[in-house]
């Protein structure tokens, strides 16, 4: 067969054009393998045995910080903070010493007292005060149950003031009818604010009969402790008049240090874009917030967010060339994320750069785990920007690989809400829950690692298509992170770091109750009709008592001053 010169022109050019095609593709291959590698490198260390679910503070957690730190410097980033790293504290637990006492004195001294055995006859309850003593007159109030609207005040004609008061649990007539009115009165937090309000210099809780179930002896960590001490004496169902009670508090409450790990890198532009996610896990559980009911084991946190970590140190290497250089970049491991935002939240309150010059947020929390079957990506925070939407049409998707859904809400139970309560446009970027979710079953093995380079080229494009200049931020209409439900909500987002008395706010839905009340961020609610709030559990006790409908008054401070206005919910 003969071939015309212009044949075998084309015939060259066919073949070089089929080289390429395959040498393009065997780059693309190749590329992704060495990503794949690194990725399953990191998240094999982060949820290696060794770290033990990196629960924050831990010895664990200290060595994920020090390894990213490491991996940032490798990338050429620049460390802030103190060699890379922002620490902040955070109360760990709260344990009962044993120079906790009660004893019972007689009046006029004519007998000797009487002490009792810590944890066997009685322990302190989660508002007892860590440090504090109290030696006065017993006085029995009954149930200790005040609720006007149904002509009941055990302190009626009673005076309690400097008293040591008894108070039985739960309320009368329980056994008949469990679901009584009353029941909304009779839980813990709501007879302690009574006493205290009444101006008590102690309380001690008691049975109303042998069988009646104990109260938890575990202290709330996250609880502010009262001024006085509150026990629970469970070798008795009343206490004989006529006698004194010596009550002393005693304690524990040690802190730990969480480790924000945070780098920059400098492409001297105006603006500046945070790439984050959080490095801390549960742990061994210690802080009862995993689903798991076994016995004690790691949670090695592999998707739960070893996953998230892995991808942003993935963009700390590859964020280069022309078409990122938009923006500076920001990479920031939180920790504290798992016990209620504190990393992210003390970042806000002590920024290592000028907020001003944030641009948006990036959070990537859970990317390991892209269903095999049905290859969804979820993208929480589209409605914080008008941008958002726009970009999300652009993408050019093989739905044979990824496909996109999205939810407009900048809140969420993760570390870009933190952000978006400073008014930062934010992207959440996550695989999906799954059933090994905060259970020891998140392994490093379970992990999708193409599913996660695919999602990697979203976050990539979502980059290259924002505008260099400023977003523009919008509000969501979404009301809460929280899981919790009740009948009705305030319509605000509780600031979980705060340890100070009541419940200071990050934010305020727009039509919902506190914003209808006047509600601003940072305002601290202190009370809801007559329910005193001191800390989240007094506020969720709070709402607990009322029904969609009903009208009350909230009380809040707005620094010194004092604000009180009319609520409905």
């Amino acid at each position: 067969m003969k071939y015309t010169l212009l044949t075998k022109v084309k015939l060259i050019l066919c073949l070089s054009t089929i080289f390429n095609f395959v040498s393009l593709n065997a780059q693309k291959t190749n590329e992704k393998d060495e990503i794949i590698g690194r990725l399953k490198k990191d998240i094999q260390f982060l949820a290696s045995d060794e770290l033990k679910g990196r629960q924050t503070g831990s010895p664990g957690e200290v060595a994920s910080a020090n390894y990213i730190a490491q991996e940032f410097k490798k990338n050429k980033l620049k460390l802030l903070g103190k060699n890379g790293f922002q620490e902040f504290s955070m109360t760990q637990m709260r344990i009962a010493d044993e120079n906790c006492k009660l004893g019972l004195f007689s009046v006029d001294n004519n007998m000797p007292p009487k002490y009792f055995t810590l944890f066997e006859d009685f322990y302190p309850l989660s508002h007892t005060t860590n440090y504090d003593s109290a030696f006065a007159e017993a006085i029995d109030v009954g149930y200790g149950i005040v609720a006007e609207k149904f002509g009941k005040n055990d302190y009626e004609g009673v005076d309690i003031k400097a008293k040591i008061v008894v108070i039985r649990l739960g309320f009368f007539g329980v056994e008949e009818n469990p679901h009584s009115e009353l029941s909304d009165y009779s839980d813990i937090s709501t007879k302690v604010k009574e006493a205290v309000k009444r101006g008590a210099a102690g309380i001690i809780f008691i049975r109303n009969k042998k069988t009646d179930d104990s109260p938890s002896g575990k202290l709330d960590r996250g609880i502010t402790p009262l001024d006085i001490p509150v026990f629970y004496f469970k070798a008795n169902t009343g206490i004989p008049k006529g006698l004194k009670i010596k009550m002393v508090s005693k304690v524990v409450s040690p802190q730990s240090i969480g480790h924000n790990v945070i780098a920059f890198k400098n492409n001297h532009r105006r603006k500046t874009v945070i790439i984050c996610a959080h490095h801390d896990h549960i742990g061994y559980n210690e802080f009862e917030n995993s689903r798991y009911t076994g016995p004690q084991a790691i949670h090695n946190g592999a998707d739960d967010n070893a996953s998230g970590v892995a991808a942003m140190l993935e963009l700390s290497r590859k964020l280069k060339g022309w078409k990122y250089r938009k923006n500076n970049y920001l990479f920031i491991a939180f920790s504290g994320e798992e016990l209620g935002l504190l990393g992210s939240k003390f970042f806000t309150q002590n920024p290592l750069i000028k907020m001003k010059k944030v641009n948006y947020v990036i959070n990537i929390d859970m990317l390991g785990r892209i269903d095999s079957t049905n290859k969804t990506l979820s993208i929480n925070g589209v409605g914080t920007s008008p941008i958002w939407t726009e970009i999300v049409k652009k993408y050019e998707l093989d739905t044979t690989q990824l496909k996109v859904v999205t939810t407009e809400s900048g809140l969420g139970p993760s570390d870009h809400a933190s952000f978006y309560l400073e008014n930062i446009p934010v992207l959440h970027f996550f695989s999906g829950q799954h059933r090994d979710y905060h259970t020891p079953d998140d392994d490093e093995y379970k992990i999708n690692y193409t599913g996660m380079v695919n999602s990697l080229e979203i976050i990539k494009t979502t980059i290259k298509k924002t505008k260099c200049k400023k977003l523009k931020f919008t509000k969501t209409k979404d009301i809460s992170p929280g899981k919790t439900r009740f009948k009705v909500t305030l319509g605000v987002m509780p600031d979980y770091s705060f340890s100070g008395k009541g419940v200071r706010i990050d934010g305020a839905t727009p039509g919902k109750a506190a914003e209808k009340a006047g509600m601003l961020k940072n305002d601290i609610v202190i009370q809801i009709g007559e329910h005193q709030i001191n800390d989240m559990q007094d506020y969720m006790s709070a709402l607990s008592k009322f029904n969609k409908g009903e009208k009350t008054t909230v009380t809040y401070l707005r620094g010194t001053e004092k604000i009180v206005k009319d609520l409905e919910f």
